[in-house]
């Protein structure tokens, strides 16, 4: 009786192993069987524009990159981290840019920690702290690191950071490593995709780790693998989607062996292998942007009924909600779709007759947006673009 019962607890367990198994889903990138997806109404319910203040001392060029707590936006440009409430108002910013103690040349990488009212900047192998108060950032310490990652994150839910660390060059020890607040290290996960270099042409890419939260959970995937893994509270980390390129994306082999002529040609030598450049998910979709053979697409992939529709990374989703701007996916906070436009191209686009004469889905939003051009200048700074997804 008592082999019976190790048995069936075996049973049971490898059942359970082989239904997690099985639930890990495959996306054909290159498929493409679902239809065109023409209009934002088809999945977004809501769109806003939010003007950020055109403040002497919170000019900007272009948006980097965008974190968001209950209150407030932090919008990175590499040098700066500008802070606006939610009406776009300018509240005050980091610019500690130099070469002195506690300064930075850039910033690589920058997270917030909602619960905590904390910041955290990467730059150059060293980890900045800040408290983030009412009327500006404080700085509380940092940590200089021992090894040299290009991403920093916190763990939701706990004071703990995520290190990461390029793939492209082939010498790094790890993919990721976990430390606490206090620079001990918790977890370390290797680079299984290391390689010696035959040449001295070295390659970046944007995408080479990408990273986003989801609910309590961090989503990561390396620039080598088709496997999108989910980073648990508890460290583990385990497979969650498949994104299967067939074999076109880039190898180790050509990153070690990368011809100097090939690289200074003008034409990128990359530029044959299929990447994925962006990754975002809400509730509902997972969001990817690929390149392949000098053309572009953003696929829309709805996680419940398992159909993949596409548009164009250049034309872009047309706005028939309000009748402003195309728009992409360019980041994901808290289940809100974020994009941007600049003052220029948004004022262009509403002096257009096509925009006058366009029917919409919420005729109030899009008179909310005549108002808008109305009040601003061409050289003012870049309008926040919020959008609603469905459910």
């Amino acid at each position: 009786m008592r082999y019976l019962t190790f048995f069936v607890l075996v049973l049971f367990v490898c059942s359970c192993k082989n239904k997690e198994i099985s639930e890990i889903k495959t996306i054909n990138v290159l498929a493409q069987e679902g239809p065109e997806l023409k209009g934002l109404s088809e999945i977004a319910t809501d769109i806003q524009y939010i003007p950020l203040e055109t403040h002497p001392d919170g000019l900007m060029k272009f948006v980097n990159y965008l974190k968001t707590d209950a209150d407030k936006f932090y919008i990175s440009t590499v040098i700066e981290i500008l802070c606006f409430d939610r009406s776009g108002k300018f509240l005050y910013k980091l610019d500690q840019q130099g070469r002195g103690p506690n300064e930075y040349v850039y910033i690589s990488d920058y997270d917030i920690n909602s619960e905590k009212k904390q910041m955290i900047t990467l730059t150059r192998g060293k980890l900045y702290f800040y408290d983030i108060a009412d009327n500006g950032f404080s700085l509380l310490k940092h940590l200089d690191l021992s090894i040299q990652p290009q991403y920093a994150d916190f763990i939701p839910g706990q004071d703990n950071i995520m290190l990461s660390f390029t793939a492209a060059t082939g010498e790094n020890e790890y993919q990721t490593v976990i430390i606490n607040p206090e620079g001990d290290t918790l977890f370390k996960k290797p680079n299984y995709y290391r390689f010696t270099k035959n040449t001295k042409v070295y390659m970046g890419f944007s995408a080479d780790n990408i990273i986003y939260p989801m609910d309590d959970i961090i989503r990561i995937k390396g620039l080598f693998s088709d496997t999108l893994f989910s980073l648990k509270s508890n460290r583990e980390i385990v497979p969650y989607m498949i994104m299967n390129i067939e074999g076109k994306g880039i190898t180790t082999d050509f990153l070690a062996n990368v011809d100097a002529a090939a690289a200074s040609s003008g034409t990128s030598p990359a530029s044959g292998f299929l990447m994925i450049s962006q990754l975002n998910e809400t509730e509902k979709y997972l969001f990817y942007r690929y390149y392949y053979q000098q053309s572009g697409k953003w696929i829309v992939y709805d996680k419940k009924t398992e159909e993949e529709r596409f548009f164009d990374s250049k034309i872009l989703l047309k706005d028939d909600i309000s009748g402003g701007v195309n728009v992409e996916p360019k980041f994901v906070c808290d289940g809100v779709i974020y994009s941007w436009t600049d003052a220029l191209s948004f004022k262009k686009h509403m002096s257009d007759g096509e925009f006058r004469d366009s029917e919409v889905k919420n005729p109030q939003r899009k008179a909310e947006l005549e108002k808008l051009a109305a009040s601003i200048s061409e050289d003012d700074n870049h309008i926040l673009i919020a959008i609603t997804p469905k459910k």
